[in-house]
C-alpha cells in the first residue's frame, strides 16, 4: 500500500513504545497478528489497517529477516554521547534481538553492563523499543536474557543455552547456529516467551523448557501421549501454559 510521508509518520509513531513489555503486548497481536492503523491523508480513502507481524508466518510467508551492524544511536539532548550497537536481528523491519559482542580478552558481562548503560541513556527508543531479547558474548561464552528496563535487567536472569542432551552451547558460532538462525530466532520470540502481566515483564523460556515443548509437539503429531518431568521450581507451569498455547 503506497503511503505518503505523513501517513508513514503515523506508522512510525505507533511503533514507539514506552517499555519493552508494552512492545511485547502489541506483538502478541489480535489472533496472532500485530497491526497498525493509518488515517489516509486523503479523507475520502478513510482508515486502513496494515499487518506488521504475523506470528504464524515464520520462516517464509509474509516474514522477512535482516541483520544489521554498527547502528548509530544518536545522543539525546546533548546529555550523553552517540553509541554504536554491535549486531541487531530484525523481523519485518523491527529490531527484535540485540547482540553486544566483546573480544575474548573481556568478560561477556562487559556487554551486559554496556546494554544496561545504553538503556539508561534512552538509546532503545523508536523502533528499538521493540527489542525482545538481548544476547551478550565474548566469543567463547554467550548468554541471552529477556529485554527489560535497566533497573529490572538482572544478572541472575542471564541464561546459558543447552542442547537436547543438556550440553552447554556457549561458543558464539554454535549459539548462533542453534538459537539465532531462521527460523529458531523467530520461534524464540513468537512461541517461547511469556508476558508476566503482574510484574509487567517479558519472560523468555529456558532451554530445557523449549526442548520439552518441542518434544511434546512432535509426539502429538505422532498421536503419542506422555508427560513432562521437571524439578520443583523449574517452571512446569510456564512449560504447560506454552504447550497448550502452541498446540
Amino acid at each position: 500500500v503506497p503511503l505518503t510521508d505523513q501517513e508513514f509518520d503515523q506508522v512510525k509513531m505507533q511503533l514507539q513504545f514506552a517499555t519493552f513489555y508494552d512492545a511485547a503486548q502489541w506483538l502478541v497481536g489480535e489472533n496472532g497478528i500485530a497491526k497498525v492503523r493509518v488515517q489516509r491523508e486523503d479523507a475520502a480513502l478513510g482508515t486502513i489497517s496494515l499487518q506488521v507481524i504475523n506470528n504464524k508466518e515464520i520462516n517464509g510467508g509474509t516474514s522477512s529477516y535482516e541483520v544489521i551492524n554498527q547502528f548509530q544511536a544518536k545522543r539525546q539532548k546533548g546529555m550523553d554521547r552517540d553509541r554504536r550497537f554491535d549486531v541487531t536481528l530484525l523481523i519485518n523491519g523491527l529490531p527484535m534481538i540485540h547482540i553486544e559482542l566483546k573480544n575474548r580478552n573481556h568478560p561477556f558481562m562487559d556487554g551486559f553492563r554496556q546494554i544496561k548503560k545504553y538503556i539508561a541513556e534512552g538509546k532503545f527508543r523508536g523502533l528499538f523499543s521493540c527489542v525482545q531479547i538481548f544476547v551478550v558474548s565474548n566469543g567463547s561464552d554467550t548468554r541471552y536474557i529477556a529485554a527489560a528496563m535497566d533497573t529490572k535487567l538482572k544478572e541472575q536472569f542471564l541464561t546459558k543455552w543447552v542442547d537436547k542432551e543438556n550440553t552447554p552451547v556457549i561458543n558464539y558460532i554454535d549459539f548462533a547456529a542453534q538459537v539465532l538462525r531462521v527460523p529458531e530466532a523467530h520461534h524464540l520470540i513468537a512461541d517461547y516467551t511469556v508476558l508476566d502481566n503482574e510484574r509487567k515483564s517479558i519472560i523468555v523460556l529456558r532451554p530445557y523448557q523449549i526442548h520439552a515443548i518441542k518434544a511434546i509437539r512432535q509426539a502429538s503429531a505422532r498421536q503419542q501421549s506422555g508427560y513432562v518431568w521437571h524439578t520443583t521450581g523449574s517452571g512446569k507451569t510456564l512449560t504447560s501454559y506454552k504447550v497448550a498455547r502452541n498446540l
